[in-house]
């Protein structure tokens, strides 16, 4: 395992983030990189899909020792467990929108295209009447409704982050700066694990069998999850289950124990111990918390 990686749950420097929705999170760009003399280390993050609206200003993008000019407007996509680092050479206007991974692959299972979109680490100069523009546009416009407090904010967020995603994934490969990642191979088995998680219908499916479909040993996968997403396949795997477990909860349409079957969970006591040892609260709890009643 690469223990010189260095991630965080947040934005960096922070191992917390409160999504709204459980779906996003905005924050001004260029506020962390003032805190750290300009300066923001390489690092990842496990659970996010991060897009830096960069409205005026320019910045070094790090990536792999290498270091790629960004000048405002234009806009940059993270995906999950990509190391990235700046280095501020102006006073920058912008946005990070962050989007829960997890949240975001519940939200576009039906379309394993558009799922792409999350999985594109890309540089895009904004340019004034293409596809750049609409794309951005709807940026400013998530942005604008996060920080608003209108009548439906939740639901129109949910909104406006779906048409964002579907306008990344349609947007033309002429149009971007795709970055070559590094360990390329690792990653393509990556993303194939969790689309057999996406698609199976029960946690309880073995890590052996998920590597049998991939056609690689075991072993291998759990190097290629160590690498790319510093945890363990079972980790992935729960961390999957267990945000579909909290979707669920919120709807409030299914007992506890109905989600617990639904998930693969045999036992809904066991269930309901997992969940609590992950997310600190039990499934009743997490309800009360987010005022759902069944």
């Amino acid at each position: 395992m690469e223990r010189n990686r260095v991630f965080f749950e947040g934005l960096y420097g922070n191992d917390r983030i409160e999504f709204a929705k459980g779906l996003i999170y905005v924050y001004p760009f260029g506020i962390i990189g003032k805190e750290h003399n300009n300066s923001v280390r390489p690092h990842a993050h496990n659970n996010q899909f991060q897009i830096f609206a960069v409205i005026a200003g320019e910045t070094n993008l790090i990536y792999d020792q290498k270091k790629i000019l960004i000048k405002g407007p234009s806009f940059i996509t993270i995906p999950k467990n990509t190391d990235h680092g700046f280095e501020h050479l102006s006073e920058l206007k912008g946005w990070i929108i962050s989007l829960s991974d997890n949240v975001l692959e519940h939200m576009i299972k039906r379309e394993a295209e558009v799922i792409e979109a999350i999985e594109m680490f890309q540089v895009t100069k904004v340019v004034q009447g293409d596809y750049s523009e609409t794309i951005f546009k709807t940026m400013l416009e998530c942005i604008e409704e996060y920080q608003a407090q209108h009548t439906g904010r939740l639901l129109m967020l949910e909104y406006l982050v779906g048409q964002l995603i579907v306008q990344l994934r349609r947007l033309p490969q002429s149009l971007q700066h795709a970055i070559p990642m590094a360990n390329n191979s690792a990653i393509i088995y990556y993303r194939r694990f969790k689309q057999l998680i996406r698609e199976s219908s029960s946690y309880k499916k073995t890590i052996e069998e998920y590597a049998a479909d991939i056609k690689i040993a075991s072993g291998h996968l759990s190097r290629v999850c160590s690498s790319v997403a510093f945890k363990s396949p079972k980790e992935i795997i729960m961390d999957y289950y267990l945000t579909q477990a909290q979707l669920f909860l919120a709807d409030g349409e299914k007992s506890i124990s109905e989600v617990s079957y639904t998930l693969g969970f045999d036992d809904p006591s066991y269930f309901s111990r997992v969940f609590k040892r992950k997310l600190g609260l039990t499934p009743n709890e997490f309800r009360k918390k987010i005022g759902t009643t069944l």
